[in-house]
């Protein structure tokens, strides 16, 4: 995967440009200042964000915002990485913080947090680092970009520090983090076993209860079985005795039994003998009865016989009460319709009342609208004022920029041709070049003189058309602003007159309503006064005839009330005469009777006198079941505590075997605890030395392959850059870079500058090869900022040999050397005018066609 495209927009002197990258090499060069490392630290800010550059130090001056994004190509598919910062001001103090964080493939965009998107920059190029987004990468500063100032200090770098982050870069760092969790997994599976085998010595009393527990079984056996055999012989003697008891309950049961009938014949004949008495009272009382009902039948004969005359009368009041009611009912809805009226004539008159309000307050808002109107009539301008030019303040401000822009050019060329005059006259008084300082003939350089003068003259005439041009445009912009502000108020004004327009027209709308409904409501209130006076008379008619109703209704009640006495004594009368019938023929019922209870008395009688012989054998045979009772209930309680003993042995057997049951649960569960202990003391055994012994063996095997391999390429490189025999570079187990100088080990800080410089580039080239070629890293680019610095020219063309050599998929450099062009595949000049950085791409192949090395075409903004 190779970096394909970098764009940045206000990032330090640029305001805005797009480089495109290819494969091979890429140089970028340019005048001290001119912004080249700037592009290398905005493609470190798209991946990093700020861990490795403050974002102040990159945003352009004065910028409210910067964006930089960084494309790359490989395996078919296009990945994009773009970040965007802005400026804020927080208490006080500017800073800056991340607007937005993109990552794109294949035109796919997703939005994403600082810490996502360092995690996306992690997985596409290849290599292990922290997720945080405030942390920094050494493996991107030590092995992909190397900045101009820090390209030594990895030669100062602690060698533990330096181990670690090789170690890190080369990927190996993750068999020793493995050890170290096997480490930690081989403790934490042995503090298990531990918590194994305490949990099972826990349970060791399961053991000692299992044998205590079967001990008490057998023994409850052999109690239950000995009261089992004592539980039958008690049933044997209760079932003897409850024969005797059935026996002797029977020959009680007979002789009660005669008991029982001769009470109940005792009882029949007491019965049967006052039921005669009672008879022959009552026959008496119905006779009395019926000769006293006779006499009152003859009294009210006189008060049926009126019953006629009552019902005539009655039916006459009716009719007059009936014709009444259809008058009272004629006259209620009159009444009824003058209610209405009442309501509708007071309902009529709120109504008049809220719309008099209502025109009342129409007519005040009418008026305080008018008044507005009058006043937004009377304010601000009353029409639009006059335009002074047609072309608007970007325009104008376009034009000026343009105006002010060529001044500077005309003033810088009248400083130019003052200067050359300047010169001349110099050269003219002194009579010697200032610059080469040999001897002129002052006659030979007047028409020089005549020549400079006329070019200071003419610089002075454009300079002077070139403000009045820029003071003509600045007036332009100053009318069109006022004309602008003086249109703004006009625009204001008359949005204020329509607007009280409209709302005095609703006014006037609302108060000719408010009137309408006011003239609609007063009508609707005479009509509704009229209706009240036309029926008012009906309701004391209404009342008269109510009045006479109730006369009526009173003498029908009176006439109601001596019928209903007429037909009570008819129906009295009948009553009489059929109660005295029955009176009669209840006596004769009597008599039949009194016959009836004389004929049972006789056979009962001598039944009676047969029962009372036989009751006095019955009291032997109670004596003889009570005692029998008595033995078969001592028994029975004999027989309730043998089983009572015998639940109890069944529940104490029952809770033995229940703890027995338990004992093999624990034990068992004991067992399986000491041999999962004795598994898991296993596997940690395994765990803690076999696997982790594994483990740093395969990191030390790929650490000594890897630093043989960096070895190699380290010495290699460095013999490129450095043309002396006698210096050989080493490195000890700790990758520390080490210099033999004839035999003897010389440590970096001995070398020269020009030497140390090589010695750190070789280091990391060295150490990129050996990432890439393990596969720890995914992007085959490095980036180079001023590799050469203090290098002699020797150097300098040994290290473009050594570029050239190696053949890097990708390979960026900043360089001011112009010797490094030769072995570039492009060259990407920068320029930095008027405080902005420019960029200007050729092909090689252009430059030399061109026999210069001039710009082929340009790509910059």
């Amino acid at each position: 995967m190779q970096l394909s495209r970098l764009r940045v927009k206000n990032i330090r002197s640029y305001e805005e440009a797009d480089l495109d990258f290819g494969p091979g090499t890429t140089l970028i060069a340019g005048d001290v200042g001119s912004g080249k490392t700037s592009l290398l630290y905005a493609i470190e800010m798209a991946l990093f964000g700020t861990a490795e550059v403050n974002a102040a130090y990159l945003v352009r001056h004065g910028a409210s915002y910067a964006e930089v994004s960084v494309a790359f190509t490989g395996g078919g598919t296009d990945y994009e990485v773009s970040r965007r910062f802005r400026r804020l001001r927080r208490k006080g103090q500017e800073t800056f913080e991340a607007d937005r964080a993109h990552f794109t493939v294949d035109g796919n965009e997703t939005a994403y947090s600082a810490t996502e998107l360092r995690q996306q920059v992690i997985q596409l190029l290849g290599f292990p680092d922290n997720p945080s987004p405030q942390a920094h990468s050494d493996l991107w500063r030590w092995a992909v970009y190397v900045p101009q100032e820090k390209m030594r200090d990895i030669l100062g770098a602690r060698p533990q520090d330096r181990l670690e982050t090789v170690r890190k870069a080369l990927g190996v760092e993750r068999y020793r983090i493995a050890a170290e969790n096997a480490q930690d997994l081989a403790t934490d599976l042995r503090r298990t076993a531990a918590t194994r085998r305490a949990e099972a010595e826990r349970l060791r009393h399961f053991d000692e209860e299992f044998v205590e527990s079967t001990r008490l079984a057998e023994r409850l056996r052999i109690e239950r079985t000995a009261v089992e055999r004592a539980l039958e012989g008690l049933r044997d003697q209760v079932s003897a005795l409850k024969a005797a008891r059935d026996e002797s309950e029977a020959r009680v049961r007979a002789a009660e039994a005669d008991g029982r009938e001769l009470a109940s014949l005792e009882r029949e004949e007491e019965a049967d003998q006052g039921l005669l008495a009672g008879k022959l009272d009552l026959r008496a009382e119905r006779e009395a009865e019926a000769t006293r009902l006779s006499r009152e039948a003859s009294t009210s004969g006189s008060e049926a016989e009126a019953l006629g005359e009552r019902r005539a009368r009655l039916a006459d009041l009716e009719s007059s009460l009936s014709r009444l009611r259809s008058e009272v009912d004629r006259h209620s809805e009159q009444v009824r319709a003058l209610a209405e009226a009442r309501a509708t004539l007071a309902s009529a008159q709120r109504e008049e009342g809220k719309n008099r309000q209502a025109v009342e307050r129409t007519r005040l808002e009418e008026e305080e609208t008018k008044a507005a109107l009058d006043e937004a009539l009377a304010e601000g301008p009353a029409k639009e004022p006059p335009v002074p030019t047609h072309e608007s303040i970007a325009t104008l401000d376009e034009r000026l920029g343009s105006a002010r822009k060529k001044e500077s050019t005309r003033l810088q060329a009248l400083t130019q041709a003052e200067s050359s005059l300047a010169e001349v006259e110099e050269l003219l008084r002194a009579g010697t070049c200032p610059r080469c300082h040999q001897t002129v003939r002052p006659s030979e350089f007047a028409t020089h003189r005549t020549e400079a003068q006329a070019l200071v003259e003419a610089a002075r005439a454009e300079l002077g058309r070139s403000e009045t041009d820029r003071a003509r445009i600045e007036e332009e912009r100053r009318a069109r602003e006022r004309y602008e502000r003086a249109r703004d108020r006009w625009l204001e004004v008359e949005k204020r007159r329509a607007a009280t327009r409209t709302a005095h027209t609703r006014a006037v709308a609302a108060s000719t309503e408010a009137r309408e409904a006011h003239t609609a409501a007063e009508a609707a209130v005479r009509a509704a006064a009229g209706r009240v006076g036309d029926l008012a008379p009906e309701e004391a008619r209404l009342t008269d005839l109510r009045s006479e109703l109730g006369r009526i209704e009173t003498k029908r009640s009176d006439l109601t009330r001596a019928v209903e006495s007429s037909v009570l004594a008819a129906e009295q009368r009948r009553g009489i005469e059929r109660t005295v019938e029955s009176l009669r023929g209840e006596v004769r019922r009597l008599d039949a009777e009194v016959d009836g209870i004389r004929k049972r008395l006789e056979p009962r009688s001598r039944r009676i006198s047969t029962l009372r012989t036989s009751q006095k054998s019955a009291g032997p045979l109670r004596s003889a079941l009570e005692e029998t009772a008595r033995a078969l209930d001592r028994s029975n309680e004999q027989l309730a505590k043998t089983r009572s003993t015998l639940a109890g042995l069944d529940a104490q057997l029952d809770e033995a075997v229940r703890r027995i049951t338990a004992a093999e649960s624990g034990r068992a569960e004991r067992a399986a605890l000491i041999q999962e202990a004795a598994e898991v003391e296993e596997k940690a055994t395994w765990v803690g030395a076999t696997l982790r012994a594994a483990l740093l063996g395969m990191e030390q095997k790929l650490l000594t392959h890897a630093q043989s391999m960096f070895e190699r390429e380290f010495a290699r490189y460095f013999a490129s850059l450095v043309d002396d025999p006698g210096l050989v570079a080493r490195t000890d187990p700790a990758f520390t870079p080490l210099v033999m100088i004839e035999g003897e080990w010389t440590p970096a800080e001995a070398l020269s500058g020009g030497e140390r410089t090589s010695l750190a580039l070789a280091f990391r080239l060295a150490l990129a090869h050996v990432v890439r070629s393990m596969g720890s890293l995914h992007l085959d680019t490095i980036l180079l900022d001023e590799p050469t610095d203090g290098f002699s020219p020797e150097q300098v063309l040994r290290m473009g040999e050594l570029l050239e050599e190696l053949a890097l998929p990708q390979a960026i450099l900043v360089s001011h050397e112009s010797q490094l062009a030769a072995i570039a595949d492009r060259v990407v000049r920068v320029q930095k005018v008027d405080g902005r950085s420019t960029l200007e791409t050729s092909l090689v192949a252009d430059i030399e066609r061109r026999g210069d090395s001039g710009p082929a075409m340009g790509a910059s903004r």
